[in-house]
């Protein structure tokens, strides 16, 4: 074989898999190995994505060669005197330290069919009790334990730590291998993480941030430490500002803070002084696994971290790898998988990503449901709830359903869907869905994990409120008449919201592997109209919006799927539009439409138009 396929890095967003990379073949001191795994971590997308410190002025990252330097290989042809020296033969599963063995970014790295450890490589021969799958794993918890040794633990310390992704969850593993008499408490947003980081070490204590605020948590542990009012050692292992910020408030004074992660701002706007005048902090980067390995090794003999690898890819699927690293934990690359499917065979080491066997169920499932205070929304939430769904109805004030007279409280409406359905599981929350902060603030009141996302939030309201899509007046604004302020409300209202429930939602779904989402579009998305375009606009964007994530997610066995309706006969509708414009469709149609669609299998990207024929009838 004289070629082999490969990812080159040409640039910021610029990657491409060939098929007719030479093979390289061996100089003095080097090692080739064929790949067998390929890790990709948060830096890895941060450079894809064009990240200042890979990119900018004092580049690290260099254009034209293959990225990767998480690898597990099997050693296909070797320098004598290395097999000699360090006891390698061919056909050894090897993992190498990466600090030479691929420089990084500098030289070509794993995600490619073959590899070339450089001379001077430190190559470490991967125990027979290992799988080269979780052998990938050795070089994240190898920093882990790096960055354990830096903090120079005492058994009597109670630590921090801030993120539960690789580096994180391997911490947890290393100080309870190596230190099982620290105190740790572990952060993180994802509830899927912080149960995987209790079931390596029961004793660590851990706390959502979607449920507690930095501060109530920072309080508890300022109790937790007695006298010495805060935390010994934060492990800040998110590369977050927040997370920064997080470390400064957490430590107690003369503490130790150990950053990890890498940011993707370059500068971050924190209160230094706390490092001198107000703590007199010990602040201490890490960076690699120097002089780990053999404890890493030690590690994942001992503790069962499997689960920590959520996504196992073929090489041809890289980008949708590196799409997927900010919802998973770890995310593979296989170039021994074939292109056309993902792997599927019943080991213990991975989860199956994309088994259809494991088909979400509507009953006893969580579904929340924006928008759903009236109207077509309303109608989805209790045709779910008679299905035995554990149902979250959401408005955007309490008293959302009072508007226009449709109903009085949110908690009114939950009582009434609760009443009619048989189910008590009906949960209302209510916010603005328009701004991040917003979207965290109504999931900060969800208690469960989301099993079906019904986008159904949005219309035709302008800035000035009122509503000017089919469910109200009829719009006179067209593209060129159309007020600045309008065209912000209504692009708001339906394509931003939609993206930042997705955007909080989605991953968390990815995580669990399990998920449907579905986006409440519009026939008018199909059609060009003169009045009320932005309306058309927002709902086309909504529509391409859909069928993007659903690329993005192909691989989780996540669906996302859109559904059109037609002109619906809402008591918004009657009361702007009247009963007399031909319109035969009721939101109970696009509820029952919804119920058969997440009861089918093999049904992803696709926009379902229930119309009752209407572009069969119109010209």
């Amino acid at each position: 074989m004289s070629n082999m396929k490969a990812v080159i890095a040409n640039g910021p967003k610029d990657y491409k898999l060939i098929y007719d990379k030479p093979m390289p073949k061996i100089q003095d001191g080097q090692v080739l190995v064929k790949v067998l795994a390929s890790g990709i971590c948060s830096s890895d997308l941060m450079m894809y994505e064009g990240n200042e410190f890979y990119w900018g002025v004092d580049e690290c990252a260099r254009r034209g060669v293959i990225p990767g330097h998480e690898f597990v290989g099997s050693v296909v042809d070797i320098d004598p005197s290395i097999a000699r020296d360090q006891s390698i033969s061919v056909g050894d599963i090897v993992v190498a330290e990466q600090f030479i063995a691929c420089r990084d970014q500098y030289v070509d790295g794993s995600m490619a069919e073959y590899m070339v450890y450089q001379k001077g490589s430190l190559v470490h021969k991967v125990p027979e009790d290992l799988s080269p799958t979780y052998a990938v794993l050795a070089e994240p918890v190898a920093f882990s334990v790096r960055a354990m040794d830096r903090a120079h633990l005492k058994t009597t310390d109670l630590v921090v730590i801030s993120g539960c992704g690789t580096i994180g969850l391997g911490l947890v593993a290393a100080i309870e291998t190596f230190y099982p008499d620290i105190s740790m408490i572990v952060l993180d947003y994802f509830q899927v993480k912080l149960d995987l980081a209790k079931t390596i070490s029961k004793k660590c204590t851990t706390f959502n941030l979607s449920d507690k605020t930095v501060s109530s948590i920072a309080d508890i542990v300022r109790k937790m430490s007695g006298e010495q009012n805060g935390a010994d050692v934060f492990f800040e292992c998110a590369g977050t500002p927040e997370s920064i910020k997080a470390g400064f408030e957490f430590l107690r004074k003369c503490g130790t803070f150990i950053h990890i992660g890498i940011c993707k701002e370059t500068y971050i706007d924190a209160s230094w002084n706390v490092i001198s005048a107000g703590k007199e902090l010990t602040i201490i980067g890490c960076n690699l696994g120097r002089n780990a390995w053999p404890r890493a090794f030690e590690i994942l003999k001992k503790c069962d971290l499997s689960s920590m690898i959520t996504h196992r890819l073929p090489l041809e699927e890289y980008s949708n790898a590196l799409g997927l690293i900010s919802s998973g934990i770890k995310v593979i690359l296989d170039p021994t998988l074939p292109a056309s499917k993902l792997l599927n065979e019943s080991q213990s080491l991975l989860p199956i990503v994309n088994n259809n066997e494991k088909h979400l169920k509507i009953k006893d499932s969580v579904a929340f449901v924006t928008g759903s205070s009236r109207g077509i929304g309303c109608a989805i939430a209790i045709a779910l709830a008679r299905e035995g769904t554990k149902v979250i109805i959401h408005g955007t004030t309490h008293d959302s359903p009072s508007y226009l007279d449709e109903g009085t409280t949110m908690t009114t409406l939950a009582q009434h869907i609760s009443t009619i359905t048989n189910n008590t599981e009906i949960t209302p929350v209510w916010g603005d869905l328009s701004t991040k902060e917003g979207v965290q603030s109504v999931l900060s009141h969800i208690k469960y994990p989301i099993d079906i996302l019904i986008c159904c939030a949005g219309g035709n309201i302008g800035s000035s409120g009122v509503n000017t899509a089919s469910g109200g007046k009829p719009s006179h604004d067209t593209c060129l008449t159309i007020s600045d302020s309008d065209t912000k409300s209504i692009l708001n209202r339906n394509f931003w919201t939609t993206h930042l429930v997705c955007q909080s939602i989605v991953p968390q779904m990815i995580q669990n592997h399990r998920g449907h989402v579905i986006i409440i579009g519009s026939t008018s998305a199909l059609l060009g109209r003169e009045k009320g375009a932005l309306y058309t606009v927002s709902k086309a964007a909504v529509h391409q919006y859909m069928r993007c994530l659903a690329t993005q997610v192909q691989s989780s066995g996540i669906r996302v799927n859109c559904i059109a309706p037609g002109p619906t006969l809402t008591e918004r509708y009657k009361r702007n539009i009247g009963t007399d414009q031909g319109v035969t469709g009721r939101p109970e149609h696009v509820a029952n439409a919804v119920i058969q669609l997440l009861n089918m299998d093999f049904v992803h990207g696709q926009t379902i138009r229930v119309d009752g024929g209407e572009q069969t009838f119109t010209s």
